[in-house]
Parts: C-alpha cells; sequence; structure tokens
C-alpha cells in the first residue's frame, strides 16, 4: 500500500510528516535505518536526479535568454554526472552497466556527458565547447608597422544542439525505468525484512520520532 505524504507545519524550518490511508486514518511510522532500507533511499535519490535533469534539459529549447539556458544545461549535466559519482551520503550510485542494460549504444553518448562535466562545467579542462584567446593587433602597414595592443576574446556554447537534448532526456527517462527496476525489488525486501522483525519493537520506534 502507497500512502500520501502529508506535510504539515507550523514553524517552516521544521515540517511534520504524516501519513494517511485513503480513508484519512493516519497512520505511526519511524525512520528505518537497515542496509536495504539505505540503498532503497539512496535508489530513490537518483531517481530524484535523473528526473530533475531531464526536467531541466527539457526546459532549455524554450528559453531564448542564453545566460539561463547555459545554467539550465551546467546544471542538467551535473545532476545527472551525481548519479555516477561516489558520496559519502548517498552510499549509492549507478555504473556504466546499467547504461549499457539500456542500450548498449548509448554508451559513448553516457560518455560523452561525464566528459563535458569534468571538462567544461566541473572543471577548467581542455574542451570542444570553450575558447578564450588573446589577440595582438598590429599597426597597418600603410601607417608603420608596430603593435597597437593587445586584446581577448572568449567564446563559449551556451546552450546544446535539439539533438543532443533529445537524446539527453530520452536516456535519462531510460535509466530511471533501470533503477525504478531495481528499487521495486529493493522495496519488497526492505517490507520483508520489517515485517519479519518483532511488532512491538517497531512501534516503539515510532515513539522517538512522532
Amino acid at each position: 500500500m502507497v500512502f500520501p505524504v502529508a506535510l504539515e507545519s507550523i514553524d517552516k524550518n521544521e515540517p511534520i510528516i504524516r501519513f494517511k490511508d485513503k480513508k484519512g486514518v493516519e497512520h505511526p511510522f519511524f525512520v528505518a535505518d537497515s542496509h536495504l532500507a539505505k540503498r532503497l533511499s539512496g535508489l530513490t535519490q537518483v531517481m530524484h536526479d535523473l528526473n530533475h535533469a531531464h526536467e531541466l534539459m527539457a526546459m532549455i529549447k524554450s528559453i531564448k535568454n542564453d545566460e539561463i539556458a547555459y545554467s539550465l544545461w551546467m546544471s542538467a549535466i551535473t545532476t545527472y554526472g551525481k548519479c555516477f559519482a561516489t558520496a559519502k551520503g548517498r552510499k549509492i550510485k549507478i555504473e556504466e552497466h546499467h547504461v549499457r542494460q539500456y542500450d548498449e549504444d548509448a554508451i559513448e553518448f553516457h560518455r560523452s556527458i561525464l566528459k563535458m562535466r569534468n571538462e567544461y562545467f566541473a572543471h577548467a579542462g581542455v574542451n570542444e565547447y570553450e575558447k578564450a584567446s588573446t589577440i595582438v593587433i598590429l599597426e597597418p602597414e600603410s601607417q608603420g608597422k608596430g603593435v597597437a595592443g593587445v586584446n581577448h576574446f572568449n567564446v563559449k556554447h551556451s546552450k546544446p544542439s535539439e539533438d543532443f537534448c533529445i537524446y539527453f532526456c530520452h536516456l535519462c527517462k531510460k535509466l530511471y525505468d533501470v533503477v525504478e527496476g531495481i528499487g521495486e525489488d529493493v522495496h519488497q525486501q526492505v517490507l520483508d525484512e520489517y515485517r519479519s522483525m518483532n511488532i512491538e519493537e517497531l512501534y516503539a520506534k515510532t515513539k522517538r520520532v512522532l
């Protein structure tokens, strides 16, 4: 059974979470802390990030302001990259074999996304998306040879191509499905795990939360 979450708060900084069934009956709860439960939490975070990256990229085509488009692009790429990065808090990530599980042909595109994240958005590496040059300006020969001055210019891509946006969004959706499938199995394992525990001990845990 899936319970809708109701957030209530007198103090906006400390929302109260309540779980009610379809009849409006409130159910006690506690935060699960088993290894399986933490794995499930990590998987749901990955799913959230994939969906968020998809939505950010999907917005770009309707944005005319280059700076806003660039910010959405950067955020989409870095959010996608989070799903594959090791982190102490999340303790779970997806791997390249999950991309391969969806489509072998998507591997190169996936790698190009991570390369873009690492060399363009996250770090100042050599890449094909931006270029800065210093220009030495000379005097016209007709006026006598000499150095007139020095200038510079910066060029960067402000938004990805339409094809890139389409492929990226499709990849996020398919990876979401892959992770969701893994999560469904773990969800059932967590349910079975806690149903096998002492029920009185479980209800005692709720007193520390509510």
